[in-house]
């Protein structure tokens, strides 16, 4: 099976075979003007194609109508639509790279840090998406990401973000059993030989920030079977705050990283609010990567699919927006019952 294939699959948004840019600029052309605006019709056409498409939906818009597409939209959507709904249309519209940028940009913005923001993108973009996000950040924000993480945190969680924006993740799959022991032994040993001295134990952070997830795997069952500890219990034990959680974050994701969006997409609909910027910032983000499987982990994990959690805790054109897109428009892939 091919990278593309597998990849369509995961995701629930893919590219729109008979995708007709000028059939979809002339629908959103007809669904601004006028009095009122086609909420359903917006909805239609930007989940109906991928993000390349969009893109080329945004370029063929102004070329016929000499018009720009998303001041069209914020012209409209400060007077039709909610925030959230304006929030996740715009988001859809921008670039992979461009959106990962800005919402690690935001994370590091003004006084404080969003450490979780942070930490998701992190530790959950492979190699090549790293050093993509990188180079768009230095040129948009004109400064370098691991300076900006760096200026912003402090004490081991600088060591462990700092070290994770350099974006030095092993991209292998390779897996190798006897190595796993070797360190899970050397982790053992030195953090409990070593406890109450100012001797170096094992540098357990760089491994979770550089290490591929697969072998990653392996040292932490190694770890499990050699001591009869579950490795988050060592981390809680010997680590504390933001670094704890950050690399208890970095186990879920070398265990399953749709398992790990599926835990945080719980999360941002917990308690009597949701926290929107975060179930946005997910569903767009994987929407073409692995929401599909995103979407069988958090059905598994939680009895109940990820559209029905949505559904009870969104409304109105957001509701129906973020549906569409965990449905997708992949018609081999018939929607999940709510």
């Amino acid at each position: 099976m091919s990278t593309n294939s597998r990849r369509r699959n995961k995701c629930t948004i893919s590219k729109k075979s008979d995708f007709d840019a000028k059939e979809a600029a002339a629908s959103l052309w007809s669904a601004v003007q006028g009095i009122g605006t086609d909420e359903d019709l917006i909805i239609s056409v930007v989940s109906s194609c991928n993000n390349a498409q969009r893109q080329e939906l945004k370029k063929t818009f102004h070329s016929i109508y000499q018009k720009d597409l998303i001041k069209e939209f914020k012209a409209e959507l400060k007077i039709q639509f909610s925030p959230d709904f304006k929030q996740l249309l715009l988001a859809l519209f921008k670039e992979p790279v461009v959106y990962d940028a800005k919402c690690l940009k935001r994370a590091t913005k003004g006084p404080g840090t969003d450490e979780r923001l942070l930490v998701e993108v992190l530790l959950t973009r492979t190699h090549a998406e790293m050093q993509a996000i990188r180079e768009e950040y230095t040129s948009k924000y004109g400064i370098d990401l691991e300076r900006d993480v760096a200026d912003d945190t402090s004490g081991d969680f600088r060591k462990f973000s700092f070290t994770l924006s350099r974006g030095n993740r092993n991209n292998t799959n390779r897996v190798n059993e006897q190595e796993a022991r070797d360190i899970a032994r050397e982790i053992h040993t030195t953090y409990t030989r070593l406890r109450g001295t100012s001797d170096p134990r094992y540098n357990f952070i760089s491994l979770c920030c550089v290490e591929g997830y697969p072998q990653l795997r392996k040292v932490f069952h190694a770890y499990t079977e050699l001591t009869q500890e579950d490795i988050k219990d060592f981390i809680e034990r010997e680590f504390s705050g933001d670094l704890a959680e950050g690399l208890k974050w970095a186990v879920k994701c070398a265990e399953s990283v749709p398992a790990f969006f599926a835990y945080r997409l719980h999360k941002s609909m917990e308690g009597l609010g949701s926290h929107h910027h975060m179930l946005t910032r997910i569903i767009v983000s994987r929407s073409e990567v692995d929401l599909r499987d995103i979407c069988a982990a958090y059905e598994q994990m939680y009895n109940r699919t990820l559209e029905a959690k949505v559904k009870g805790h969104t409304m109105g054109g957001y509701r129906k927006l973020l549906t569409a897109i965990i449905r997708g428009n992949q018609q081999d892939h018939p929607a999940d019952s709510p």
